[in-house]
Formats: structure tokens, C-alpha cells, sequence
């Protein structure tokens, strides 16, 4: 899969010239502003800087698109803050501004195409080049002016807000991050200082979302690449389907959870934490449960800023059935501007309202809440969740709805006689390999427990994993990290470079 967002691929994470040239000038540059100029504000303007220039190397036209949009939401900031009569308004009018934005470079198509199929009179679709990680500093901005509207982010420092909004470790796939959380961060007393410590900590976590990226997850684009062009084209074997499906659940798991840990990793480099974004959710008993570990702050934002503003579950069963499928609506259309994403989010309401009828009914069977505690009980329910999960994903892939058609009703054994040739033995072999990884080992966040590497969005208890290896400074870890490290780097070497991380569509 390519990048959508201009010409060429830019400063992927996984690329050569963010390892070995942007990471270690803005980190050596970062300690020596740190040291020569005590004040915070010298290192604060530094990461802007090159939080800036890692934007605009994607592509220099989208430096005037996000630069607008911070000065405007900046000073809408400041007009909801100083004129408190007239806050709701301004925040109103601010919400609206960011919507209109975000819906003219990532939806105005769409509109067309729909208008185009009901309408006799045709227009023609817009040139228009969508800004890279226009979705999160969009969704950021609006929890800021929030925030600010409930005056729970009191700060007023421009470059501090261009830092909040641009720091290059989230800027292109998040966290969405809400103001609170690294304001007090971006401005803490003290000269940063080069600790081995620190180092190496960042440095593997970096190493192991490199790793899940560009062996694992680049592996599996091979085994679905092939799946859902043949759906396109109109035949797929049972077999190879649910091979394409189950190969494409892993692959967005270990492409977004190596993006997340790479991000965690680079951000503790310059010691700033970021909120954890991704917490072992193919282990989750509930679709509810999935939601809280799989991009977590996206989840948060639905909630605190969708769901709950609609009425939460506060106006009887049926509104909040409503709010659910309308919350996970607009969820699916965040992620991108067509059908299949539309179905996906529809899905997973669909799925939440299901998992929420279901909690209430046993609260009333004493049976039923007897049985939730054995581990039969706890296998079906992981195993239901992924089944609905992965169901789901097929629409997230398929490029229309005709394909995801196809695709599913082949999985259902419907389809007409395919030979299967697509999804090999190994490969079946290797998918269950990597389930089983999912399901018995520990992820970045438990590893690395007792050093708080990143901030916590929902107080959850750690998944269970058959295997629980703390990480600690020595031998072993330091050739298990190098070796992981060689083998990504010819990984990406032998991909050519071009293959970007599948949330930088949104």
C-alpha cells in the first residue's frame, strides 16, 4: 500500500533517513540547547522546529495548511478564555471552522461521488491533496478548545501550543493528546541529560515497533495484497479468504502496536511521555474491552467529546443504542471517506450495543454470572470478540463494498468453486504463529512496566500473558534488541523503503 499524501514517501520512521540522520540531529540538538540554555523555552522552540521541518519534508504545501490551522485555533483559544459571554459561541464557531476544514480536504469527494450517484447533473472530483495527519492535529485541536471551554487547559504560550500540536513522534498516526497531559511536560525545569538509562530504553522500545512494523507486519501486506485483489477482480477461494482476512487483522495489529511503540520510544528519548495508545487488544473479552485497548485515545476522544455530549447512557436503553451507533459512525468516517468505513463504524455500534444488552442480561441470570468467571466462559469470549473483530477489519481493507462483499461471503463457504492457491500452508502456519504471539506474550507496556513509559488513558488491568519477561539492562536483552534492529533494517532495505504505516491515511 502507498501513501496517498503527495509524491514521495518523506520521513517514514521506518526509514533510513529518520533513523540514522532527523532522530539523532533533533536528539543531539535537544541536549545541547538544553545544556546551553537552562530556560525551557530554548528546547521547546528546538523540537518545534524539527517537529516542523519532519512536517514539511513530507510535503512543503502542508506546512501553510497546519500552520493556519494552529494560529486560528490558538487565537480561538484565546477569544473563549478572555470573553467568557461569549465563550460557547466562539467554541462553537472554532468546532465548525475545524470540521469545515477537515470535511473539505478528506470528505469533499466523497460528497461529490454520492451527489454524483443520485443526481442527473455530474460535477467533477476536486485536485485536492490531503494533509498528512490531518485527522489527528484536527481532533487534537477540538479536545484543546474543550478543554479550554471547561477551563481545564489555562495555558497561553504560542510556542508551546505549536509543540502540543506538532510534536513529530504523534503528529502523522497519534496519540490524540489532550493538553493536560504534556503541557507540563514540554515545560519542566531542568537541562535535559544523556542517560544510558533512558537511552536504552527508548532505543529498544523503538527497536520493537520497528521490528513489528517491518518484518511482521510488511510480511503479512504480502499474504493480503494478493487476497483482496482477487476479491476486486471477483473470485476468492474459502480458504484464501479467511487466510486474506486473518492475515490483514494481524497485519493493521502489528503495523499500528509498532507504530505506537516506536512513538513511545522516540518521545522517552527526549524524556516526554506519551499516553499509551495500543494495549494488547486481540486479548480483550468484550468488544467494549477492545475499544479501551486499541487506539486508545482515539476511543477516549469518541467518548469524551461524542458519546457523552449526545447523552451518553444517561436517557434510557434505546438512546443510548443510539449514541453508540452514531458515536461509532463517526468513528468509522474519521478513518476515511467511503462506504466501507461507514459500514465498519455502523459494525462496531452495532457490536458495543450487542456486548452492552448482553452485560445487562446477566446481571439478572445468576447462571450466566457464575459462568463469566471459568475459563471456558473467558475462551469463547476472546474468541467471539476476534471473530467479530476480524469480520469487521474486511470492510477496513476492502476497497468498495462489493469486494468486502465478496470477501465475507466466501469466508461464509457461499462463494463460487475457487481454486486455492493464494494463502499457502506456511503461510496458515505463520498467521497461527503470530495469533498465538498476540495471545501468550507481553507487549511494550508490560515489559517496561516499572519504568512508566507512558501515561495511562483507561485504568486497566494488564492483559494476561502466559509469558512475563520484565526488560533489564544486560547482555541478553542488548543482542536480542541489536539482532531485532539488523534484521529490521534489511527488512526495510529490502521493501525499498516505501511502505508506509497504514494509519497515515487518516
Amino acid at each position: 500500500m502507498r501513501l496517498d499524501h503527495g509524491e514521495r514517501a518523506g520521513m517514514l520512521f521506518n526509514s533510513f533517513e529518520f533513523i540514522f540522520v532527523f532522530l539523532p540531529i533533533t536528539l543531539a540538538g535537544f541536549l545541547i540547547v538544553g545544556k546551553l540554555v537552562m530556560a525551557p523555552a530554548a528546547r521547546i522552540l528546538w523540537l518545534a522546529i524539527a517537529s516542523l521541518s519532519f512536517y514539511g519534508y513530507w510535503n512543503i504545501d502542508f506546512l501553510p495548511v497546519i500552520a493556519v490551522s494552529i494560529l486560528a485555533n490558538f487565537l480561538f483559544a484565546t477569544g473563549i478564555a478572555k470573553y467568557s459571554q461569549y465563550s460557547r459561541m466562539i467554541f462553537v464557531a472554532a468546532v465548525a471552522a475545524n470540521l469545515a476544514g477537515l470535511g473539505f480536504y478528506k470528505y469533499a469527494n466523497f460528497g461529490i461521488q454520492i451527489f454524483n450517484s443520485v443526481a442527473p447533473r455530474q460535477l467533477s472530483p476536486l485536485t485536492i491533496t490531503l494533509p498528512l495527519g490531518i485527522s489527528f492535529f484536527t481532533f487534537t485541536q477540538i479536545a484543546y478548545l474543550a478543554d479550554v471551554l471547561a477551563e481545564r487547559a489555562r495555558e497561553r504560550n504560542f510556542v508551546k501550543y505549536v509543540l502540543f500540536v506538532t510534536y513529530f513522534p504523534h503528529l502523522i498516526a497519534g496519540p490524540i493528546m489532550h493538553h493536560r497531559e504534556m503541557m507540563p511536560q514540554f515545560g519542566a525545569a531542568g537541562a535535559p541529560r544523556l542517560s544510558p538509562n533512558r537511552m536504552a530504553i527508548g532505543l529498544t522500545i523503538f527497536t520493537i515497533g520497528l521490528f513489528k512494523k517491518a518484518v511482521i507486519a510488511d510480511y503479512l501486506a504480502t499474504v493480503v495484497d494478493p487476497v483482496f485483489a482477487s476479491a476486486v477482480k471477483g473470485g476468492v477461494a474459502c480458504l484464501d479468504a479467511w487466510g486474506g482476512a486473518l492475515a490483514y487483522s494481524l497485519q493493521i495489529y502489528f503495523d499500528f502496536s509498532g507504530y505506537c511503540d516506536m512513538a513511545i520510544g522516540i518521545s522517552f528519548l527526549f524524556g516526554i511521555i506519551l499516553p499509551f495508545n495500543f494495549d494488547a487488544p486481540y486479548k480483550s473479552h468484550s468488544i467494549t474491552e477492545f475499544w479501551r485497548r486499541w487506539h486508545i485515545t482515539l476511543s477516549r476522544f469518541l467518548r469524551d467529546y461524542v458519546y457523552i455530549p449526545l447523552g451518553g447512557n444517561r436517557y434510557g436503553e434505546a438512546r443510548r443504542v443510539c449514541n453508540l451507533l452514531l458515536t461509532m459512525l463517526i468513528g468509522g468516517l474519521w478513518h476515511g471517506a467511503g462506504w466501507t468505513f461507514i459500514v465498519w463504524g455502523a459494525l462496531h455500534g452495532l457490536f458495543l450495543a450487542i456486548n452492552h444488552a448482553w452485560a445487562a442480561l446477566r446481571q439478572y441470570s445468576p447462571a450466566l454470572r457464575s459462568a463469566g468467571g471459568t475459563y471456558p466462559s473467558a475462551l469463547v469470549s476472546v474468541a467471539l470478540t476476534q471473530f467479530c473483530v476480524v469480520a469487521a477489519w474486511v470492510f477496513f481493507r476492502a476497497d468498495s463494498l462489493a469486494t468486502a462483499d465478496r470477501m465475507l461471503t466466501a469466508m461464509a463457504g457461499f462463494s463460487a468453486p475457487t481454486a486455492g492457491k493464494l494463502v499457502s500452508a506456511v503461510s496458515f502456519g505463520v498467521i497461527a504463529g503470530f495469533y498465538l504471539a498476540c495471545l501468550v506474550l507481553p507487549n511494550v507496556n508490560e515489559l517496561f512496566s516499572r519504568f512508566a513509559v507512558g501515561l495511562d488513558t483507561y485504568h486497566l488491568p494488564r492483559p494476561w500473558s502466559l509469558l512475563r519477561p520484565q526488560w533489564s539492562i544486560g547482555m541478553g536483552w542488548a543482542v536480542a534488541t541489536a539482532t531485532a534492529f539488523v534484521m529490521s533494517l534489511l527488512a526495510v532495505l529490502a521493501a525499498g523503503g516505501d511502505a508506509p504505516f497504514l494509519y497515515f491515511r487518516f
